[in-house]
């Protein structure tokens, strides 16, 4: 029997590395939020909200990714 057309496991693990992206992301701005609190100079403000940003790239990213199960099936 042949395999159902569709997008298969390929989804759902763009979906799971997307949320292990943004889960680092986090982890680290708030690294570097405890740099900027403990004094560690400009420098660190500067990676505080370019971290940030890309915590908000991301999140925007993932929420996008709501439909690519449907996108990817092929239509009958």
């Amino acid at each position: 029997m042949p395999a159902a057309p569709g997008p298969g496991p390929v989804a759902a693990v763009h979906r799971i590395t997307i949320v292990t992206a943004l889960l680092g992301a986090i982890a680290y701005f708030a690294w570097e939020v405890n740099q900027v609190l403990s004094g560690d100079g400009p420098l660190a403000v500067l990676r505080a909200v370019v971290a940030f940003v890309v915590v908000i790239g991301i999140g925007v990213y993932l929420r996008s990714l709501r439909g690519l199960a449907a996108k990817l099936t092929p239509r009958h």
